[in-house]
């Protein structure tokens, strides 16, 4: 199973062969051109959320984790990932490329814990979906 990060505002992900996976406690108020899966289960508590040094909010977000465990959360991402074909999941928060948010305080938790590499998504890095065409990439 392949797992990428992203943010909502990502409109590349109605393009492409994956599967948006909200991991935030709310979801976008806008229209998303995508579908999407929820897993709140990874998101942060609302304790977490009210910590504003980033440093203890990650390692009460990462203690979360902990508590859930590595096997229980394997099984939801592999219950959504079989659900859609074995697609590569993108876990899904609000904030832009570059800031320091739990997305991407995950893919470091779940690189160290499993030893599998979390990137965020990248234009190229996946495949478009095979019902796209040319055309409709332009509009």
């Amino acid at each position: 199973m392949q797992l990428y990060t992203s943010r909502w505002a990502n409109k590349d992900l109605a393009h492409l062969d994956v599967v948006p996976v909200g991991i935030s406690r709310g979801v976008p108020r806008w229209r998303t051109p995508y579908r999407y899966k929820q897993l709140r289960m990874l998101a942060p508590s609302r304790e977490a959320l009210a910590i504003s040094d980033r440093e203890a909010f990650e390692e009460a977000y990462v203690a979360g984790l902990e508590e859930i465990g590595v096997e229980a959360i394997l099984v939801a991402l592999e219950r959504i990932g079989a659900e859609h074909g074995g697609k590569p999941l993108v876990l899904l928060c609000f904030e832009p490329i570059g800031v320091p948010c739990h997305r991407l305080a995950f893919g470091e938790w779940w690189k160290e814990t499993t030893g599998q590499q979390v990137p965020e998504l990248l234009p190229g890095m996946v495949p478009l979906r095979e019902d796209m065409s040319a055309q409709e990439m332009l509009f």
